[in-house]
């Protein structure tokens, strides 16, 4: 008998005799519902069963029978932070908070409630409060070293490193063993750019406790960012030999797995994302079962789409295949790309998400479901199953290109070229994002007319690029990419290329197949693959890398030559 199956016929074991004395203990109390020892020993069966939350209300039943007895406020009070930690996991903090403040009117001087409430603030974003906690348990308690950990997890929300790492080395003063404390200093130096020191953290936490997986996972993700993807593996791995079931780590796998082109196994662990409290998207509650690739011939096919608009339409290219393969397809998608899906797909049904669903999607008689980036499971695990076709797979509107064209070609001679020089991701933004200044050389090439595809307020940037260098980049005010993506699709099909760092921009030039220059950070997106110049995804976008993490300027020097070059030929 393998390890595994002896495992799980002990769980079941163990589960049938829970339920067992569950059934004793419920008969008791049916007769005696003043029996606090029975309304305890149930508590503590949900306890075992992980159902925290009724493991409450029989414990709060025995602790109002029998106040004083210490075991029941012991209980009770373990039951109030299990649950909080529950659902912490499951990403749903405003619960976890009002699990913690009914806890805490129980039991106001309860420490670890109090910490568990400064740990939940924070991860629901409300680090004020959660700084304000903490300090309240330090004023009371100079010594705990877990308050002075809760400070630094709060100001480090507050985007105050150095404060937090302060933090930090005052819980370690505190207990210099706290192997938490060392994950969360290695995670304070990887936000402020010290890898090597982030790295020395993060081992001396594995040293401390070698079962910490968080350890384990954050270590893998700084190979990750250094491209150093066999090692990035072998730590995501151990932390998930410690905790099959972490789905950070599995996500975090599937990172490197599909930046090594390993796409089978590396779609399968992606599957984790919706696990991940962090995830962005939510998932669709809809009625049909998921599809899992099985013959689609006789079956319409529910997809629906997640996270931000890029990554709606990048996997929008496997929606072709999808309906080559399918009775009929009907896909939710973003209002904004109704109207560009539903002219590119010939064939299949668009509509818009929404709340309560699109009426199309109950008549459409679906058989099966899957959301938009899990097609890849089935369309893209191979590199050969990656589309060839530089023409790409969406279509702009055409008059309204035509008009756009228009007003550019009246700009004058010379190839127009549209260019984005900033991100908008809210984590590492920062990394991928270039200072216009250091564009002059390639915005002072001749032969040229550069258009700003750049959204959102950039007035000052032009005006700086102008009182520098005399250069002028023309802003397109007729086009507003946030309140119609018709024009934003049209006025990228209206250039003759574009250059843009990693953002929404490519993933529209290079699904129109508009020729595409993108200027990659040092620690990329998996979808760029480790080394490749050009890209999967789509092959009309020519890739540049940055060799050193932070230094622009060599890479934009190597783009200005290059392109001066292109213009001549």
């Amino acid at each position: 008998m393998s390890l595994e199956k002896h495992s799980r016929q002990n769980e079941a074991v163990l589960n049938d005799r829970l339920n067992e004395l569950k059934s004793l203990a419920l008969n008791i109390v049916e007769t005696e519902p003043r029996n606090s020892d029975a309304l305890n020993s149930l508590g503590l069966i949900c306890m075992q069963s992980k159902f925290y939350d009724e493991a409450i209300g029989f414990f709060e039943q025995a602790h109002n029978i029998e106040p004083e007895r210490v075991e029941y406020t012991d209980n009770l009070a373990k039951a109030f932070e299990f649950c909080a930690k529950k659902m912490c996991e499951l990403g749903h903090f405003p619960s976890a908070i009002e699990i913690l403040e009914r806890g805490l009117v129980i039991f106001p001087d309860n420490l670890a409630l109090t910490l568990k409430m400064s740990f939940a603030l924070g991860l629901a974003k409300r680090n004020k409060e959660a700084l304000a906690v903490s300090n309240a348990v330090i004023k009371s308690d100079p010594e705990s070293a877990e308050a002075h950990d809760m400070r630094g997890l709060a100001l480090l929300g507050l985007s105050q490193i150095d404060l937090a790492i302060n933090s930090f080395r005052r819980a370690l003063d505190c207990n210099n063993e706290y192997a938490g404390v060392c994950v969360n200093m290695g995670s304070a130096f990887r936000i402020k750019g010290d890898l090597n020191e982030a790295a020395l953290w993060f081992e001396k936490a594995i040293n401390l406790d070698k079962n910490n997986k968080q350890a384990h996972n954050n270590l893998g993700i700084l190979f990750f960012e250094r491209n150093d993807l066999k090692r990035a593996e072998k730590s995501i791995r151990n932390a998930l030999a410690i905790d099959p079931d972490f789905a950070e780590a599995h996500f975090n796998l599937s990172r490197v797995l599909l930046m090594a082109e390993d796409f089978s196994e590396g779609w399968k662990q992606y599957g984790w994302r919706w696990s991940c409290p962090e995830f962005p998207s939510t998932w669709r509650e809809y009625p049909q079962p998921i599809w899992k690739g099985e013959d689609l011939n006789n079956k319409n096919i529910l997809v629906w789409s997640e996270q931000g608009i890029g990554d709606e339409i990048m996997f929008a290219n496997t929606l072709a295949d999808l309906n080559q393969n399918s009775a009929g397809v009907i896909i939710e998608c973003s209002e904004r790309l109704v109207p560009v899906f539903k002219r590119s797909f010939g064939g299949i049904t668009v509509v818009a998400r929404q709340e309560p669903p699109h009426p199309l999607i109950e008549n459409f008689n679906a058989k099966v479901q899957i959301p938009l980036g899990s097609i890849c499971n089935y369309y893209r695990t191979t590199i050969d199953s990656f589309p060839s076709k530089s023409q790409g797979y969406l279509k702009s509107d055409p008059s309204i290109t035509e008009k756009i064209k228009s007003r550019y070609d009246a700009l004058g001679e010379g190839i127009k070229v549209g260019i984005s020089w900033r991100s908008g991701n809210p984590i590492v933004g920062h990394e991928r994002s270039i200072p216009i200044e250091m564009w002059h050389e390639i915005l002072s090439l001749p032969g040229c007319h550069f258009i700003n595809l750049q959204y959102g307020n950039i007035e000052d940037d032009l005006k700086d690029i102008f009182n520098s260098y005399g250069i002028s980049v023309h802003q397109d005010k007729l086009v507003d990419p946030m309140k119609s993506a018709e024009e934003w699709f049209a006025q990228i099909a209206a250039l003759d290329h574009v250059i843009s760092v990693d953002n929404s921009t490519i993933q529209v030039s290079g699904s129109l197949g508009v020729p595409t220059w993108t200027l990659l950070s040092a620690a990329p997106e998996w979808r760029f693959g480790l080394d490749r110049s050009d890209h999967l995804w789509h092959p009309s976008v020519r890739v540049f890398r940055q060799q050193q993490k932070g230094k622009w300027g060599p890479l934009m020097k190597k783009v200005a030559s290059e392109f001066a070059y292109f213009i001549e030929n």
